[in-house]
């Protein structure tokens, strides 16, 4: 499925609209809530586009997030995730409930990951323990957060304003304003309705593993935005024309277009495996296969920018200082080299080739 052209001509000025208070929420770290109200004047919190035949569409939207600030586009990528999971896995009643909570504003997460010595549990009736990289909390109306259990891994809806927050920690390198502080959970009472899903369901393959493609393309978005720093600084200064520098501008765009042409693959790698079973294997090796190519040409992308632009890009204010730090900082993503050494077993399998699975 093509992406409508009048989506496409709308996320320029998307990106645009979220870089407008980027810089000032990277230095006090708040929450991006013009961002925000933005996403939502646009409909994209109340009604993103979730669906695995949308998929497209939804990858291109987090991508122009990502171009326009990297810290919001994290904390939208987990609001689109959230959002999945309850059409997935909820209740009627639930679905109904958070469509309202979203058509008023509300912004949803995902919190995974268990702070060490202090994992979130049930006891009970009660939550005890804490979440850290909580990101938005700060802005987030409800979190779906994970519990282990003897069944499995839990999902639960929990409302964020009676949650502690501890913001010691958070002194990142970039992401600032993505604001993922230490969530506490302090005793907290586990209201009847809060469950999402049966045990493991936030943990079902391809499903978890293929969900890397949205914080995949958000970072497209952050190689995008390099890319127009670049290209700006270069043009301003009157030396996009030398050679040298017009071979980096090259090779900067041919790793952008890259990362988005990966991202349709494995859009429509998620559509069919949505329809077919028998793809998931598929799907599950292009989305490790997405994340290696996407991470080494980041990674060009970063190299090639810091020489185009040189010592002036280090200072601030200029933007690629502040898109620097959030790239490299987002880029680290968990088991980086278990993800590439499925991808080289897949291939090895036969599950994957170049041409895709069905197109053989």
């Amino acid at each position: 499925m093509l992406l409508e052209m009048e989506t496409r001509l709308a996320l320029p000025a998307l990106s645009a609209a979220i870089a407008e208070e980027a810089g000032a929420r990277d230095a006090d770290g708040g929450f991006p809530a013009a961002a925000f109200a933005e996403l939502k004047r646009q409909g994209l919190l109340a009604d993103p586009p979730v669906e695995p035949a949308d998929m497209r569409t939804l990858l291109w939207v987090l991508a122009a997030v990502g171009r326009g600030d990297l810290s919001v586009g994290r904390i939208f990528e987990g609001h689109a995730n959230a959002i999945y999971l309850i059409k997935a896995y909820g209740s009627t009643e639930q679905v109904r409930r958070f469509a309202r909570v979203t058509a008023e504003g509300g912004i949803l997460g995902v919190w995974n990951t268990d702070q060490p010595g202090a994992p979130l549990r049930l006891d009970d009736g009660r939550f005890v323990g804490r979440k850290s990289f909580a990101s938005g909390i700060d802005g987030l109306s409800h979190a779906v957060v994970t519990v282990d259990a003897e069944a499995g891994r839990q999902m639960y809806l929990v409302p964020t304003d009676a949650l502690g927050v501890d913001r010691s920690w958070w002194r990142p390198l970039g992401m600032r304003a993505s604001g993922s502080h230490v969530a506490d959970f302090g005793g907290l009472h586990v209201a009847s309705d809060w469950a999402l899903g049966r045990p493991d369901d936030y943990v079902r393959q391809p499903w978890f593993s293929a969900g890397a493609i949205r914080f995949l393309a958000v970072q497209v978005g952050g190689m995008h935005a390099l890319l127009d720093t670049a290209t700006r600084h270069l043009t301003g200064t009157g030396r996009a024309g030398n050679p040298y520098q017009a071979h980096r501008l090259a090779r900067m765009g041919v790793a952008v277009e890259t990362g988005y042409l990966w991202l349709d693959r494995i859009a429509d790698a998620w559509a069919t495996a949505a329809q077919e079973p028998s793809a998931e294997d598929y799907l599950f090796a292009a989305a490790n296969g997405a994340r290696l190519v996407v991470e080494e040409a980041a990674l060009a992308v970063l190299e090639e920018a810091e020489r185009a632009i040189g010592a002036a890009g280090m200072i601030a204010p200029h933007p690629f200082e502040r898109q620097m730090r959030n790239l490299r900082t987002y880029l680290r993503q968990p088991n980086p080299d278990g993800a590439a050494a499925a991808f080289g077993a897949a291939v090895a399998d036969g599950v994957w080739s170049p041409l895709g699975e069905h197109d053989a």
